[in-house]
């Protein structure tokens, strides 16, 4: 556990793991402050189906060139920030831009957490922000059951049962090793700087933008 009133960008942890100090008589209890993967607008109330006209990426590997692809064959602008800590200039810059809908951002929830403050601050007053934070790329395709394998369901429901911090600095590096055993040998092959073509199939790639509700990137997700 780390107490601070700042983030520590140096440290890969979830948005899921950040709390705050709350007085409560004589002893103070914690609270978490980020309880939800996936904010709209910054507000839980406000979580409607949105259609992105620009989607930012955090990542600049396979699930760029996933929502890449997706994009392109919907006519939306798709933009790679090149890391986290890129994620704020691109939002700012692409808000700057008036003529444009409403802004998609996805990153990695499970190591985004120094990157929040500033972000959900900033999302207060840009209404035309989105926030997608799943785990990663890696857990998005786990998550949308194309790989029928019993253990990852377990995994999934339970990741701090499986995952060594000795092993992995960060949940996306184990979501990745995961994907990686359990794909290879098969025509779904994992690797993370190129995406193998088979993730981009219409029926696999419908089944991993479901995973993401309330986007609409495409017509095939909203049963149409």
């Amino acid at each position: 556990m780390i107490v601070t009133r700042e983030g520590v960008p140096s440290l890969p942890y979830s948005v899921e793991e950040i709390y705050g100090i709350r007085n409560a008589g004589k002893y103070g209890t914690l609270k978490q402050t980020y309880n939800e993967f996936y904010q709209l607008y910054g507000l839980e109330e406000n979580q409607k189906a949105i259609n992105p006209t620009v989607v930012v990426t955090e990542d600049s590997n396979s699930g760029y060139q996933f929502f890449k692809a997706i994009c392109d064959k919907n006519q939306i602008a798709c933009i790679c920030a090149g890391g986290k800590s890129n994620i704020f200039a691109t939002m700012v810059n692409q808000d700057a831009d008036k003529q444009q809908g409403t802004i998609l951002i996805i990153a990695d929830g499970a190591a985004f957490g120094a990157e929040m403050e500033k972000i959900m601050h900033f999302m207060k007053t840009h209404e035309r922000i989105a926030l997608y934070l799943p785990e990663s790329f890696e857990w998005l395709i786990l998550k949308s059951g194309i790989i029928e394998d019993g253990e990852i369901s377990e995994i999934l429901a339970a990741p701090g049962n499986y995952v060594d911090s000795r092993e992995y600095f960060s949940w996306e590096r184990f979501f990745t090793a995961v994907l990686v055993r359990k794909a290879d040998h098969t025509y779904l092959k994992y690797t993370k700087k190129i995406l193998n073509t088979a993730y981009l199939t219409e029926k696999l790639r419908s089944k991993i933008l479901k995973t993401i509700q309330q986007v609409i990137f495409e017509k095939e997700t909203t049963g149409q």
